[in-house]
This record gives C-alpha cells, sequence and structure tokens, in this order.
C-alpha cells in the first residue's frame, strides 16, 4: 500500500440549509482535480443527499443498490453481537484482536464516480446506504450508547479512521446537523478539521459557535482544527451584513486559531461563502456552473476555502476545456422528462460494458431506466418499454413491441421489433443520438455527452496484448459480473481473484479483458511467474504508450508505473487502463510494479495472504450447471444431461477437469459410460486428477508417441511458451529419437517446423494446452506440467531437461548480448532457462547462455538479481569442477567459463556498491586466467579492465592507471587500435589519466578514441556518446568551457534520443554539462540543470547511487556561487556522512566533498572553523593524489585564503605563490584556474590585480563571475567536481 496521512474533514452545520453539502462536493472535486484521492462520505443518515451533486457522474445503480456508511456499521454490529443476539459474532478466542479492522474499511461500500481526473486524482463517494424499508430500519435501531459501549464502537471507528488516512489525500464528512450522537462522530472522533458552517442569523451563529467551543473543550492527543465559515451570505443588506460578521467574529473568538489578528480579519473576509439564486434550485457543482476566475463567485469563495483547509497547497480548480464545462453543466440543468414511460434495458451478461453505456446515456437524459439485464431482473411493469441490446448472443425474447439497439454486426428482420438502429461503426457522438432518437428522446445538444459518459464500446482499445479470448469458455456470469462491480469499487485497490489451481482464475481473467475491453483504452496482461520478467513486461506497455525509455529496464518499467498513477494519458487526457498480473505468487515481488490512480489492477493467484492487500474474490469450481453446460456445448449437447451430471460429478466440477473431460469425449467419439469406465481404470481413487490425467494422456501417447514427447518438453518449460521455440530444428531433432514416423520425416527432408506443428494438432484437439497462432504462442497448464512429470523417472526427467537446454542453447539468437537488437530473441528464451535448473547443465553452450543471462541482467541494471544468479552458477560450477579429475578435458573449458563468470559476478559487486569485494574478487580471476589462457586472450583483457574500474572506484588512482596502461596496450598489440574492445579499453585508460590529474594526456586519448569510436560504431552509438561525455570532461578540465558546453549538448540530445530524456545516462551527461556551463559563467542554468538531475537521479538511481553523489557534489558546490552558504554547508555535511560509508573516509570523493565544506564556511564568514578543515583536507590531498594534481592545488588555493584572513599573511603568500607556479606547469600559464589564483596572489600582495583581470576576461568574457570578483576586489575560492570512475 502507499504510505498516506491523509486529512479528515469534516463539513458540519448547526441548521439546515447552509449550503455546507454543496460547500463539501465542490471542494471535493476541486482536491480530486489537484491530482488528490478524495473520499466523500454521507453522514447525514438521516437526511442525505451528497450523491445528488455528483449525479451526472454515477448509475441509478450505483445509488440504490450500495449499502453505505450504515451497512458499515450494521455489518460490524452484526460481526459483534453473538449469536444468541441474532449476531454472527463467535468466541473471542477464535478470531485475532484487531478482527474489526476488516470491517472498519470504507472501500468495502465506497466506489469511485465515473470522471477520470488528472494526476492520479480520483473521487471515491461512500452513500449513508440505499434508500429502502431495510437502510429505515437499520437507522432506527441504532443505538449509539450501546454500540460505543458494549460493542466497542470506539475501536472501530478508531480503525474506520485509520483506514480513510491511510487510503486517502483527504476524506470530506457530510454532517448530520444539530446535537446528536452522529454528529459527535463526525466533529471529534473522526476529523483532524471540522467546517463549521453557518449563516449569519442569530441562531446559526448561537449554533455554530456553541459547536465549536464544544470541541475545543474535548481534550486528548489530536488537536481538531476548527473553521468558521459563513455561508449563504446576501450582500443586499450592507449594514446587517456588518452587523453578522462583528456578532460572528465575536462569538467564534480566537477561530480560527494559529492566526495571528491581521491573518485572522483577512480569513473572515475571504472564506464567506455568498448567496447565489442560480444555484437555489438544482443540485450542482459549482466547479462547473461558474465562470473562472469570477472573484465574487461560489467557486472562487470554495478555492479560498479549500486553500485554508489544505494549508495552502490546493488554491485552485485546474482550468477545464469551455466546451467541456458547458457539456456537463447542461447535464446538471433539471429539464422535462422527454420520454413518460420506463425504459428497462434488456441484454446478455456478455454485452453489460454495452448495457453499462446505454443506462448512463439515458440516465444522463433524465429518463427513467431500470436495468432489466442483471441478476435477478424481474419483469417489465406494465406501460413500460423494452429496449434490446441485440447482438450475437442476445436477440431479444420475442417481444415485438420493443426497440432494438444493434451493437454488433448482425441485425434484426423487419418484424421483429417496433423499430431498431445499429451502432456498429458509429462514433461515440453520433451513438448517443442514436439510441435517444430510437426511444423518441430529443437529442439536441447531445453530441457532446461522450465526454463525461463512461467510454463508448464501440472504440477498440489503443493497446491491448491479453491472450485471445476461449472460444469454448462458457458460463460464470456471476462471477465476471462480481469481478466487473469489485472493479468499479476498488478506486485502485488490487482486486485479486484467488483459487486453488485448476479453477480458471486465468480464463475468468481472460474472459474479463475480452468482455469488458470497450471500456478501456489499454488492457496489459502481465504474465507474473517468473516475477523477474514482470518489470521487462511493464517497459514494454511503456513503449506501447511511447512513454521515455530509460537507460535500463527497471527505469522505465518505473516510468510506466508512475504515468499511469498519475492518469497515463498525454496533454492531460487520462487513460482508462486494465493491468492483469497474471499467476502472482506474493505481493512483494510485483508491488512495485502495482499504479495507484483510477485505473484496475486484477490479480490471479493461489495465495490467500493477498486478502490483506486487496479485494478479495474467491474462485471456486464449477457450479453443476456450469459442468453440464460446458461439456453439453463442446459435444453439441450430444451428451444427455444425465449422463454430462455423471461426467461432472466424476471429475469434481474442478474447471480444468471438465474441459479435458469434454475434449475426450469429443476426440474419441466415444460415451460417458467408456469415460467414466476408464476412470475407474486409472487410479484407486476415481474422483482425483490424476486419473483424468491419466485417461487424456494415454490417449495421446496412443495417437501419437511424438506429441507425447513434445508435452514432455514443454513440461520443463515455463507455461508460456514461444511457438518459435516449439517449432525449431533442435526440437523436432530430439523428438526424433523417440519417434520413428518423426525420423522418416526429417529424412525425408520435411522442414523442422512443419514437423513440430503436425504434433501439436493431436495435443490442441484435446484441450491439453491453448494455442494462440496469432500471437504465436501456446500456454500449458501447471497442473498438467506437474502431471507430465510425475509419470516420468527421475533419469528421464533429467534427459528431457537436458533436451530442454540444448534447444534453448540452439535457439540463442546470434550476436552478443550488448547489442540490444538481440534482446527480443534472447527474452524468448529466459524464463525456460530461469526454471530448468541450468546451472547444472554440462554442455558448454549451455553454460554460454547462462552467463549471456547473467550478462543480460547486469546491462538491464537489475544487479543483485543478477548476483543472485552469478553466485548460483559459480556455486553449481565450482562444484562440477572439484568431481573432475585433474586430467579430465572437461576441466579446461569448465575452468575458462567458470572465471569468465567471475568476471560478470565482479562488475555486479561494483555496481552494487561493494568495490573492495569486486577488486579482490577481479584480482584473483584475472591470475587464474593469465595462468590459464594467457594475458591477451578477450576474457582476460575484460577482467582486467573491471579491475582497473575496481581501482578507480576505490580512489586507487595510480595502481588503476598502471593497470589500465597494460591493458590497453595488451588489446592494441593483439587487436589492434581499432578494435572495438581496444576503443572500450582506451575509455577506460582516458578515465585513469583524468583521475590521476594528468588532463592533457586525457584530452589527447579521449580525443583520439572518440574519432576512432565514431568512425567503427557510429556518432550516435552509446559507446561513442560515452566517449565524448568524457572529452568534455577533459575540455573542461583544460578550460575549454564553452567548447564543452558545446560538446556535452549534443552528447545529452544523443543519449536522450538513444534512451530517453530522462535515462540515467541523460541525467549524468546533464550534470557534466551543467558543471561546464558553471565553469562557462552561466550559473544559474547550471544550477535549474542540477537541481533536476539530482531529483530524478536520486528516483531512478537511488540516493546513495555514484551518480546521484556525483551530481549532489556538484549541486552543492554551485550553491556556493548562488550564495546559498548555509543550505551548500548543510549538504557538504550530509554528503560526507554518505561518501564515507559508501567509499570510505579517505577517498577523493571525500576529499572534494571537504574542502568544499571550508569554502561553505569561509564564505559565510566562518573562517576560522574552515581554516583546520582546509589544512586537513589539503594534506590528504598531497599525499593521496600529489602535489600538482588539480584537486590538491585547488585545496592549497583556498588553504592560503583561509591563512590570509586568518593573520597568517606571509604563509598564505608563499603556499599562493607556490600553488601558481605549480598550476602554471602542470596546467598552463593561460589556464583559467591559474589566473585565478594569480589574481588571488595579486590581491595578497597588492600588486596589479586587474591586468590579471583582463588577461582571464580574454578567455572567459567580461561577465563571468570570476572576472568580476577580481575586479572588486574580492578573493576566490576554488571549488571542486567529483569525476566518474
Amino acid at each position: 500500500m502507499v504510505d498516506r496521512e491523509g486529512q479528515i474533514v469534516t463539513f458540519y452545520s448547526y441548521k439546515g440549509g447552509t449550503g455546507r453539502t454543496m460547500a463539501l462536493a465542490n471542494v471535493a472535486w476541486i482536491l480530486a482535480a489537484n491530482g488528490h484521492r478524495v473520499l466523500v462520505a454521507d453522514w447525514d443518515l438521516e437526511s442525505p443527499g451528497l450523491h445528488r451533486f455528483f449525479a451526472p457522474f454515477l448509475t441509478p445503480e450505483q445509488v440504490t443498490t450500495t449499502r453505505g456508511v450504515i451497512g458499515l456499521i450494521t455489518e460490524y454490529q452484526w460481526a459483534t453481537l453473538p449469536r444468541a443476539e441474532d449476531g454472527n459474532g463467535g468466541p473471542d478466542q477464535d478470531r485475532p484482536a484487531d478482527w474489526y479492522r476488516e470491517y472498519a474499511k470504507a472501500e468495502r461500500y465506497a466506489f469511485s464516480i465515473n470522471w477520470s481526473f488528472p494526476g492520479g486524482g480520483s473521487l471515491d463517494v461512500l452513500l449513508a446506504g440505499h434508500s429502502s424499508l431495510e437502510y429505515e430500519a437499520s437507522l432506527n435501531g441504532l443505538n449509539w450508547e450501546d454500540f460505543y459501549n458494549r460493542l466497542g464502537g470506539a475501536h472501530f471507528f478508531d480503525a474506520l479512521r485509520e483506514d480513510m488516512k491511510s487510503r486517502y489525500d483527504y476524506t470530506l464528512l457530510d454532517s448530520r446537523t444539530g446535537l446528536s450522537d452522529v454528529a459527535d462522530i463526525c466533529t471529534i472522533h473522526l476529523p483532524d478539521v471540522i467546517v463549521d458552517c453557518f449563516t449569519f442569523s442569530e441562531q446559526g451563529i448561537d449554533g455554530g459557535a456553541s459547536v465549536a467551543a464544544q470541541i475545543r473543550t474535548y481534550e486528548d492527543e489530536r488537536l481538531r482544527r476548527i473553521l468558521p465559515v459563513p455561508m449563504r451570505v446576501d450582500t443586499g443588506e450592507q449594514s446587517k451584513l456588518a452587523a453578522g460578521r462583528t456578532l460572528a467574529k465575536r462569538r467564534f473568538t480566537r477561530l480560527p486559531a494559529g492566526m495571528t489578528e491581521e491573518e485572522r480579519r483577512s480569513y473572515w473576509y475571504e472564506v464567506e461563502v455568498p448567496y447565489r439564486t442560480y444555484y437555489a434550485y438544482e443540485e450542482m457543482l459549482a466547479t462547473f456552473g461558474d465562470e473562472p476566475g469570477d472573484p465574487a463567485g461560489l467557486l472562487s469563495s470554495y478555492e479560498r476555502l479549500t486553500g485554508y483547509i489544505t494549508g495552502g497547497r490546493v488554491t485552485r480548480m485546474p482550468a477545464l476545456d469551455p466546451a467541456l464545462r458547458r457539456q456537463v453543466l447542461a447535464r446538471f440543468e433539471r429539464k422535462q422528462a422527454l420520454v413518460e414511460e420506463t425504459l428497462v434495458l434488456r441484454y446478455a451478461p456478455a454485452d453489460q460494458v454495452w448495457a453499462e453505456w446505454a443506462l448512463a446515456v439515458y440516465t444522463a437524459a433524465r429518463l427513467r431506466v431500470v436495468d432489466g439485464g442483471g441478476p435477478g431482473a424481474q419483469p417489465a411493469e406494465s406501460g413500460a418499454r423494452e429496449v434490446v441490446l441485440y447482438s450475437d448472443t442476445f436477440r431479444g425474447d420475442g417481444n415485438r413491441s420493443a426497440v432494438a439497439l444493434c451493437v454488433a454486426d448482425s441485425t434484426p428482420g423487419p418484424d421483429d421489433f417496433e423499430s431498431w438502429d445499429s451502432l456498429n461503426g458509429h462514433t461515440a457522438e453520433s451513438a448517443i443520438g442514436r439510441a435517444l432518437r430510437l426511444v423518441g428522446a430529443d437529442d439536441h445538444g447531445t453530441a457532446d455527452w461522450h465526454a463525461t459518459l463512461p467510454r463508448f464500446p464501440g472504440d477498440a482499445p489503443q493497446v491491448r496484448n491479453a491472450p485471445n479470448q476461449n472460444p469454448r469458455f462458457t458460463g460464470r456470469d456471476l462471477e465476471l459480473r462480481r469481478i466487473r462491480d469489485t472493479l468499479k469499487r476498488a478506486g485502485g485497490t488490487p482486486v485479486a481473484l484467488i483459487g486453488g489451481a485448476g479453477m480458471g482464475k486465468s480464463q475468468l481473467a481472460i474472459e474479463y479483458a475480452h468482455r469488458f475491453q470497450g471500456a478501456y483504452d489499454v488492457i496489459w496482461w502481465v504474465p507474473a511467474d517468473p516475477p523477474q520478467f514482470v518489470e521487462v513486461i511493464m517497459a514494454d506497455l511503456g513503449a506501447e504508450l511511447n512513454y521515455p525509455r530509460r537507460a535500463t529496464v527497471d527505469d522505465t518499467a518505473g516510468v510506466v508505473v508512475r504515468r499511469l498513477s498519475r492518469g497515463g494519458g498525454r496533454e492531460g487526457t487520462p487513460l482508462r487502463w486494465l493491468l492483469i498480473f497474471d499467476n502472482v505468487d506474493r505481493y512483494a515481488e510485483i508491488e512495485r510494479y502495482l499504479p495507484r490512480g483510477s485505473g484496475h489492477l486484477l490479480i490471479t493467484t493461489r495465495d490467500a495472504e493477498w486478502g490483506d492487500v486487496a479485494k478479495v474474490i474467491d474462485v471456486e469450481g464449477f457450479t453443476r450447471e456450469e459442468s453440464v453446460e460446458h461439456l453439453r456445448f463442446r459435444l453439441s449437447s450430444a451428451l444427455s444431461p444425465a449422463d454430462a451430471d455423471r461426467v461432472a460429478d466424476a471429475v469434481g466440477d474442478l474447471p480444468i477437469l471438465v474441459v479435458l473431460a469434454a475434449a475426450w469425449l469429443h476426440d474419441t467419439g466415444r460415451s460417458a459410460e467408456d469415460y467414466l469406465s476408464g476412470l475407474d481404470k486409472a487410479g484407486t481413487v476415481r474422483h482425483t486428477a490424476t486419473a483424468v490425467w491419466e485417461v487424456i494422456l494415454e490417449r495421446l501417447r496412443a495417437t501419437s508417441n511424438g506429441a507425447y514427447r513434445l508435452l514432455q518438453l514443454a513440461s520443463v518449460l515455463q507455461p508460456d511458451i514461444s511457438l518459435s521455440l516449439l517449432y525449431s530444428d533442435e526440437v523436432a531433432r530430439v523428438i526424433a529419437q523417440y519417434d520413428k514416423d518423426v525420423a522418416r520425416q526429417l529424412a525425408d527432408r520435411m522442414s523442422e517446423h512443419d514437423v513440430t506443428s503436425a504434433l501439436m494438432q493431436p495435443i490442441n484437439r484435446l484441450s491439453l494446452v491453448k494455442l494462440d497462432p496469432e500471437k504465436r504462442r501456446v500456454t500449458v497448464h501447471r497442473l498438467l506440467q506437474s502431471a507430465l512429470r510425475d509419470r516420468m523417472a527421475p533419469d528421464r526427467l533429467a534427459e528431457v531437461r537436458h533436451a530442454v537446454h540444448r534447444v534453448l542453447a540452439g535457439a540463442r539468437p546470434a550476436g552478443e548480448v550488448e547489442d540490444s537488437q538481440t534482446w527480443d530473441g534472447f527474452r524468448l528464451l529466459w524464463s525456460h532457462l530461469d526454471g530448468s535448473a541450468p546451472e547444472d547443465c554440462y554442455d558448454d553452450d549451455v553454460r554460454q547462455l547462462v552467463i549471456d543471462r547473467i550478462r543480460y541482467i547486469y546491462l538491464v541494471g537489475n544487479f543483485k538479481q543478477g548476483l543472485e544468479y552469478a553466485v548460483r552458477a559459480d556455486e553449481r560450477w565450482t562444484a562440477q569442477l572439484d568431481a573432475l579429475g585433474p586430467d579430465d578435458e572437461r576441466r579446461h573449458p569448465l575452468l575458462v567459463r567458470l572465471l569468465h563468470l567471475r568476471f560478470h559476478r565482479g562488475n555486479l559487486l561494483r555496481s552494487l556498491g561493494e568495490f573492495a569485494q569486486a577488486r579482490d574478487l577481479d584480482r584473483d580471476t584475472l591470475q587464474a586466467q593469465e595462468d590459464l589462457i594467457g594475458d591477451s586472450h578477450p576474457y582476460t583483457l575484460f577482467t582486467a579492465g573491471s579491475y582497473g574500474a575496481d581501482l578507480r572506484a576505490l580512489g586507487q588512482y595510480q595502481e588503476a592507471l598502471e593497470r589500465d596502461i597494460r591493458t590497453y596496450r595488451l588489446s592494441a598489440d593483439r587487436f589492434g587500435e581499432d578494435n572495438r574492445r581496444t576503443l572500450a579499453f582506451a575509455n577506460n585508460l582516458g578515465t585513469s589519466y583524468r583521475l590521476t590529474g594528468d588532463f592533457r594526456r586525457a584530452l589527447e586519448m579521449d580525443r583520439t578514441t572518440l574519432q576512432r569510436m565514431a568512425q567503427a560504431l557510429g556518432d550516435d552509438h552509446f559507446r561513442s556518446l560515452l566517449s565524448a561525455s568524457n572529452l568534455g570532461r577533459d575540455l573542461r578540465e583544460a578550460g575549454e568551457y564553452r567548447e564543452s558546453v558545446n560538446l556535452l549538448r549534443g552528447v545529452r540530445r544523443g543519449f536522450e534520443k538513444l534512451y530517453g530524456q530522462h535515462s540515467r545516462d541523460a541525467l549524468s551527461v546533464q550534470a557534466n554539462l551543467a558543471v561546464s556551463m558553471r565553469g562557462a559563467g552561466q550559473v544559474d542554468e547550471a544550477r535549474e540543470l542540477l537541481d533536476e538531475a539530482y531529483e530524478r537521479l536520486t528516483v531512478s538511481g537511488g540516493p546513495d547511487g555514484p551518480e546521484t553523489l556525483i551530481t549532489r557534489l556538484s549541486r552543492a558546490a554551485t550553491m556556493l556561487l548562488t550564495d546559498d552558504f548555509a543550505a551548500a554547508r548543510a549538504e557538504f555535511e550530509k554528503i560526507e556522512t554518505i561518501l564515507v560509508r559508501r567509499f570510505g573516509p579517505d577517498h577523493p570523493y571525500v576529499l572534494i566533498s571537504r574542502s568544499n565544506l571550508a569554502v561553505a564556511l569561509g564564505e559565510a564568514g566562518a573562517v576560522e572553523p574552515a581554516l583546520p578543515i582546509a589544512r586537513a583536507t589539503a594534506a590528504s590531498l598531497h599525499t593521496l593524489l600529489g602535489p600538482v594534481h588539480p584537486a590538491t592545488m585547488a585545496a592549497d588555493n583556498n588553504l592560503a585564503l583561509f591563512l590570509i584572513e586568518t593573520g597568517e599573511r606571509d604563509s598564505g603568500r608563499e603556499l599562493l605563490a607556490d600553488t601558481v607556479d605549480r598550476l602554471a606547469l602542470a596546467l598552463d600559464q593561460d589556464h583559467p584556474d591559474t589566473y585565478l589564483s594569480q589574481g588571488n596572489l595579486a590581491l595578497a600582495a597588492r600588486t596589479d590585480h586587474l591586468q590579471i583581470a583582463e588577461q582571464l576576461a580574454e578567455r572567459l568574457g567580461s561577465e563571468h563571475p570570476t572576472v568580476r570578483s577580481l575586479h572588486r576586489r574580492r578573493h576566490v575560492y576554488r571549488i571542486l567536481d567529483p569525476h566518474t570512475y
């Protein structure tokens, strides 16, 4: 669940007629329109009316059938009362101590209104309860004193409060008027804020003030904020109005609390809600009725009130399209009924989505319409007119006086109905008019209603990937309707279909996706077993929706989740989406991939624990009627009802077994008696699933041994299998070993594809798989896979697993896994590889596929998962190696693979921040590879490059440089300087030169590398862009800021085009660019870029990620140039703590942060405490990096200034002079850093600093901050930025 600490706001009035409910409804709409999750609850139990303000967005069914607040209370009461008192309460020892929390959930009866708010906003309604005799009896029978004192009502309301605060940002309660138990619940027990509504009459003021005083006397740990709000303020009588204001402010003394007198004076004038005659006739929302921006309108007063309720976080209603506002307003306005008789809508369950739309159309037109197609629908009352939704599944019941709306291709005969019209092929606008004209209603001005109605079912979803509909699906209409109703009420909470294996959960979800596809813009099916591929499928959805791509799959999936949570659409238009996560195990495995907001989440699972986080629907076996229906449907009624009943009884009404029985009977043409006799022979326990499998599998084996062998192979794969894998050459060759017919066909040069395709047909006829030719996939049920594996002896099962490994290795795409063009091909293999224990296989090609898998996981950024995989493979391969003798010929290839695996393991360790572990592993692996395969073997060079990266990460720059020089030379000698691998090692070497402070060599190396890289791979290749980014750093360190900025702008665009605007690579380059821009004097723009990069990298890379920390350091350094000294100091102190934990206390990154901290102190005037920090940091840099490293010389520049400012002028001048000499030697005489220190020295020595300032201006421009500082005779500190390793 999302962590929330929402606010509960009660709207209370002592007397009725204040406009309290209208104010609540408008504030709720404003909050939801600003992206908040909002619940409105009608606690005016004796006179409920809140729903009327949302009438255009509700269905009659919702209003008349939802139990609401009274339902929550009475169900808890019933669960509490013992059975002796007609309750359902059991002994306390038989249930947990907090059992009542299950009843204290608003979501049980709350439902979302039919409106898509931007930014993930939602508005749920909890009615008082449906109007009926039952409701009145429940209300009259409530004894509140007994409810609180004897039935533990206080615990119930405490839990209800916690539930509302955790699920909603704002819960608005419409309280009963006067003084009562219900009013006390709403004004004392539940709320954080009370909006005390009153009119300026004396009774209104006195009543409201007395309740406010009573609330203030109630003492507990919670402070309740009271907002007195005058309403229905008529400005016609100014003198009486002034007197009323004066009296109200006197009676509501010192309210609102926590304000100054000036603030309180402004409050009383701003929150007044004026009286407007226009709103006296209908329950209408001012969010649609008022013109935006009218300061004297009701909407403006509600906006100001919302601002006070939210503490200024929400102060206005977002702009609404004027045409849409007028359309909705027309639906609020009361019109004479256009048709006098009642309309009764008749339809088949399969057409429910059309029925929802038609009901909404007729309701919006203020017609009397009854849902006559739902469960328990009653015959039409006398004089009612039937409207038939005519389709392939329902053609009416013979009533020729009815009218028909055709919602499919088929149309009725000329005499079947009084009249009919077809909606097929029409737009939503046209369909509304046709539906109204058919019943004689005026359709004038209704063409644009579609914007506020349910989605028009005639429009196909924009994006859809659900499995094909099962043409043999039967029954389950009540379950599907329940799924639909639960999803509509869920308010973003997942709905979980829970049941055992073979109950048909997935089939239900598939049928729902097809039956209700017209209700959604997006339907996305996510197989969640195994869970590690969920992120890939979510990222695929992002590609379908044209969302920006990130550098890693995990980041891209995160974008999808965040976008869908905010509505999902572009240009502010929310999408109506349905995500189905199939066969989920644990909630924790997919929690991060579940969007929130107004869409629908459907889960299928066998885990009953989902009841804690989702609305649960238990999926049980077929009813006997459904079993009989399916059997007779499949056999075209050739099976008698009695025989169908016997077969259903024999298989226990388990859906999958009913399907298999029907398939056997259909395929064999034999009798039910034969089938039942076969069950008896198959097992001693007649009703077990084992017996059913035996009958059907023996039938398959007898029909085709090759098909049976193919199914055996499928039993050790994942259930969802690509046909390209099953129809591969290797599969045909494996089966040929066991089937002479297949062997002969291959010998006759029949294609392997045709052979295996033919073997699939008898499997499909027996309904043992679900074949989807359109998507080229086949699905094998897990129960069948388990049964097949149980039938195999251990040695046979091992043989089949090995065959599958060979099949997977044979299907490996050509090329390297680094090439993203191969990823689609690899993804077809990964789930099957992960589930088949490939680490145990002795085949060398399979071992390479395991390494490919680990490399792929690394490339998509799932470092932890990749490390777990690598460790598991390392353990298995090490055990295999130990079992081989020293002279075994299999030992060498296995050891080569094992050492290469450890190279990948070292990469993963370094990516997870385990630098020392990575270094030790890479060092040992490198030594072993040099001894085994030589120092210039590609695998050895890979490890050598990784070892250099470990050393750089640990701050051991000189050792890294020596290693990288050797690696580069070995690769260049063996493969040439233009080889792609050599260029990668050249990139590493340039980085090491840069980190050791040799920027001239780094610049030369990176410039040459970029030229060769672009020539070999192209300018837009990611390796070329990475090389260009490194060159941008070198140019900056050389003082060529403008050239660096121009280059890095292009690199940033390249990464954005390649991976997306907010990918890690693009953001890292953005931070790099910002530092160069700051060097060029563009400080404000640099600060903006760094702020954005840091914020986004914190999300995508985590707060402790290397890119995040480096960007955060540069961001804090930039604060020094925008005079945010206190903020910069606080940042450096926080950053240092993280850096020490991540890299160690003496790492260069820590020293860079510490040097900048000293500058922050000095710039703020705290020179004395800055001096010891600067002195210690400079000394450490001398020791670690040497005296001519640019970072060391920058620290010396700063230390010299601190010495001068603390009175040690001679020491400071001497250090500055030495620093200038070193800078001129290491960087150059006309380098900007040299000029900067020369300027500081001139100021300290009182020599001509202006000449130096002019020389610097020639390099950087006269408006550069450093130039201006020197002109003003101000010393200039050096700030440092870290470089990536």
